[in-house]
């Protein structure tokens, strides 16, 4: 993970870049310590076991956001540690809240750079998403657990395999999104960027207006479409490549209809209610409705102004997420149709006591040990977003604040509420506690809170 930091750290060098110098200095002195490391540790392991995985995975998360922050503080911008490292956290998170004031205007270095750890971060929660969490069972992922998420030296060629074919769909996806932002007007940069963000489901921009900044109704759609490509399960690209075939599962299918349905209701509201001419307020209900359920965070129109009906499905969107094994943030669209059917259960054995119900999905059963994590995962959500907005009240914040915050955070969408960290807001006034907090509660999320609560258990330690 090192020696590829230090090979993306040489990206900016090729611009015409005000901190060439941090850049070059920093990669090289990445590049050594990956290759010391390498080098001293030539052991072949044939078998990774779950302890270690977990301490892998959060020691990557945690190291390489650590890492990431330092270009912003070394470089023209100067930022605080505490602003540096909320920056690189949600950008490698791919949460997309930011610190950063006047974007127009930054060096366009940092603009990439700020870019390439949402980008970084998007592949590395696919891979994360289909390949570690099925191996730990974390929140009900192992329903999705493949021949790739076995980590035996008998299965280590097939999952690196599907790795690449993971890495090479997300390069794709990505070119293709660059394209077609030049094609509608961007210039090359911008596109690159926007693509960079897009994909990732990350939504830092160029601009402190976001997607607001540009006015053509076609970049606009264009991110409607790639946002929802880079939030379904990116195993389908996968059959794509390597099958010439898909296969469209529920949660698929259950995530277009709740983009649908929320734009169309918002449309509507925006058309009749608010006065606004036809296709803004279908445009500008697609954006945003789409941007909050994929955990993106563009922002298409300071939507805090368009009433209290807005503000409320905006709230309740937040929650969401897209689908497991893709790009985006939130609770995950399996997880409330899991929580659908266990419903429909206990509504069918209330009337009839001795009904067998068995629950499936996607024409699979579902065991026992899946629902009981993805129940944990639940509760753990809950009590997190109480001791978080807590803990952020005692900063001196608001209730709204703190609320909006603590979910912005854990969920992965970037954008909160209220005057100060909403959609045309910033994280930049918080006091650095506050920051500090929401860092946490952003890792927490990303992780999915069991892979880095699960350390602090003493039976992890024990044995």
């Amino acid at each position: 993970m090192l020696k590829i930091l230090s090979l993306l750290l040489l990206l900016p060098v090729m611009e015409w870049s005000d901190n060439k110098m941090v850049f070059a200095s920093y990669s090289l002195i990445l590049l050594i310590i990956g290759l010391t490391i390498a080098l001293g540790l030539r052991k072949k392991i044939e078998h990774i076991n779950s302890r270690q995985m977990f301490i892998i995975t959060v020691a990557n998360w945690f190291g390489i956001s650590i890492l990431a922050s330092i270009p912003y503080i070394f470089s023209s911008l100067h930022l605080s540690v505490s602003d540096a490292v909320f920056e690189s956290i949600s950008g490698i998170t791919t949460t997309g809240s930011t610190v950063i004031t006047g974007l127009d205007s930054l060096p366009e270095d940092i603009l990439l750079w700020r870019s390439i750890t949402q980008w970084i971060g998007g592949v590395g929660i696919i891979g994360m998403a289909v390949v570690i969490l099925p191996f730990l069972k974390v929140g009900g992922m192992r329903l999705f657990r493949t021949e790739s998420s076995d980590w035996s030296d008998k299965e280590m060629p097939q999952t690196q395999k599907f790795l690449s074919y993971l890495v090479t769909s997300y390069v794709i996806l990505t070119a293709l999104c660059a394209v077609a932002y030049d094609a509608s007007g961007m210039t090359a940069f911008e596109a690159v960027n926007h693509a960079m963000t897009t994909i990732s489901t990350g939504g830092y921009s160029t601009s402190d207006l976001s997607l607001g900044h540009y006015k053509n109704h076609t970049i606009h759609w264009i991110a409607v479409v790639f946002m929802i490509l880079g939030s379904v399960p990116f195993v389908i690209y996968v059959q794509l490549i390597s099958n010439r075939r898909i296969t469209i599962d529920q949660q698929v299918k259950a995530f277009l209809l709740i983009i649908l349905a929320s734009s169309l209701v918002l449309a509507s509201y925006l058309y009749i209610v608010n006065d606004m001419d036809f296709m803004s307020a279908a445009t500008q209900a697609a954006l945003n409705v789409t941007s909050i359920v994929t955990t993106t965070g563009f922002v298409g129109d300071n939507y805090a102004t368009w009433g209290n009906v807005a503000l409320c499905l905006f709230f309740f969107l937040t929650f969401i997420g897209g689908c497991s094994g893709s790009t985006s943030g939130g609770i995950k669209v399996f997880r409330f149709q899991m929580f659908f059917l266990i419903l429909r259960e206990q509504i069918i054995k209330s009337v009839h006591p001795r009904a067998v119900v068995n629950l499936q999905y996607n024409k699979k059963d579902m065991n026992k040990d899946v629902i009981d994590s993805s129940i944990s995962f639940m509760f753990m959500i809950m009590v997190s977003i109480s001791v978080l907005t807590l803990l952020l009240s005692f900063t001196g914040l608001d209730l709204i604040t703190s609320l909006t915050g603590s979910i912005t955070a854990l969920m992965n969408v970037g954008p909160g509420m209220g005057d100060i960290i909403g959609p045309a807001g910033n994280f930049h006034s918080l006091p650095d506690s506050a920051k500090w907090i929401l860092c946490v509660g952003m890792l927490l999320g990303r992780l999915e809170l069991l892979t880095i609560v699960v350390l602090f258990s003493p039976v992890f330690w024990r044995g």
